[in-house]
């Protein structure tokens, strides 16, 4: 029996909200003009993994989302702006 988590992995909906969500993340960054390095470092995450999470590959835990929001200095709400369900 297939994994549910691999299954939703290749829902062309989830894929696209993460590719969004690392938009929307790479946008933010980038108007703080912080590195990805800094920011990874900031949240408490690998680089490598951060740079997947802008990338729409990886998918983030509440506590990851938290992190990045303080990691950017924005209220959490703000690294969902503009995303659609």
């Amino acid at each position: 029996m297939p994994n549910a988590s691999a299954d939703s992995a290749l829902d062309p909906t989830v894929l696209a909200r993460r590719q969004a969500f690392g938009q929307r993340l790479r946008d933010l960054r980038k108007g703080a003009k912080r590195t990805q390095a800094d920011v990874a470092a900031a949240a408490g995450l690998n680089r490598a993994f951060y740079v997947n999470i802008e990338g729409g590959k990886n998918n983030v835990s509440l506590d990851k989302v938290f992190a990045l929001a303080d990691a950017l200095f924005v209220d959490v709400e703000e690294l969902f702006t503009g995303l659609t369900r």
